[in-house]
């Protein structure tokens, strides 16, 4: 209906259940001549009456009831709209995508999401399990809206939160002739298959400037995507690997993780988002996760 308004069927509402062009206005706030000139254009819309003026209290034609039925359920959900569009921007409702890499599924991040999923139960939160490398890209791509990773390099559409930072362990099977010890050189690993992050994982170069530090390249026996799958490589005796701590329950009684001595690689989990993200939904997130992992000093 060209030129409608909802105006008009607000005012079509009011007449209904006011009775009375003059009670409908005072209830819209407005003079009595208007109140008639919004319905009379509604009308002339319709080419119908859709009152019946000559009785008191106004009621409805049999077309005015019909339209009056659609006039309040256009206006419930435009008000059901505006509504969710009120608690969307105070971070009461919305969607919120998370990308999780598979070491952060371990650690911390799980128990921080559920904690913001009981704080704003309107929020619809969709999760998916996304490599660090990938990440950047999806949160460019509007793909994702946060991210909990490894630390990538310093990108400045991206901001970040550092939430662990943990040494890494030499992961082994139960039955290494390395495994009951109560820490290890990594110069001790130099003759071992090395199971690798495969390619484009930064800890992977990590893993190996520390390696030749130590004096030995590591020689690679196989590459993993993740540490499930690393776990699964040491397992079947494919090689030895490196984990951190959070990794242990991937490990289960079969593998053990030894410590380090010294200087041993790092794995650094981070929350990342848009810089400049303005969504209440990703500043609640962060907020939250700011209170769980203060910054040091903070």
């Amino acid at each position: 209906m060209q030129g409608i308004e909802l105006r008009h069927l607000r005012c079509l509402v009011a007449i209904a259940e006011e009775g009375s062009f003059s009670r409908a206005a005072q209830r819209l706030g407005t003079s009595q001549p208007a109140v008639s000139q919004l319905v009379r254009r509604l009308e002339d819309v319709l080419g119908q009456r859709l009152l019946h003026r000559d009785r008191l209290p106004v009621t409805p034609t049999p077309l005015g009831e019909a339209v009056l039925h659609q006039a309040r359920e256009a206006l419930a959900a435009v008000e059901q709209a505006l509504d969710t569009t009120r608690r969307t921007l105070r971070g009461e409702a919305g969607r919120l995508r998370i990308g999780l890499s598979v070491p952060t599924l371990h650690g911390g991040a799980p128990a921080l999401i559920r904690r913001y999923r009981a704080a704003r139960p309107g929020v619809t939160v969709e999760m998916c399990v996304l490599s660090s490398p990938d990440q950047p890209a999806a949160l460019r791509e509007r793909r994702i809206d946060l991210a909990f990773g490894g630390v990538l390099p310093d990108v400045p559409d991206l901001a970040r939160r550092v939430l662990a930072d943990e040494p890494m362990r030499a992961l082994l099977p139960a039955w290494h002739k390395l495994a009951g010890a109560a820490s290890l050189p990594l110069a001790a690993l130099r003759e071992e298959g090395w199971i690798l992050p495969a390619p484009p994982m930064p800890l992977r170069e990590e893993i190996l400037l520390q390696c030749r530090q130590a004096g030995f390249t590591p020689r690679a026996a196989a590459e993993a995507p993740d540490f499930l799958a690393t776990c699964g490589l040491v397992l079947a005796g494919a090689g030895i690997a490196l984990a951190p701590e959070t990794s242990r329950s991937l490990a289960g009684p079969e593998l053990v993780l030894v410590p380090l001595q010294g200087e041993a690689p790092r794995i650094v989990h981070a929350l990342v988002w848009r810089a400049g993200e303005a969504s209440p939904l990703v500043r609640d997130l962060v907020a939250l996760a700011a209170e769980a992992w203060p910054e040091p000093g903070g």
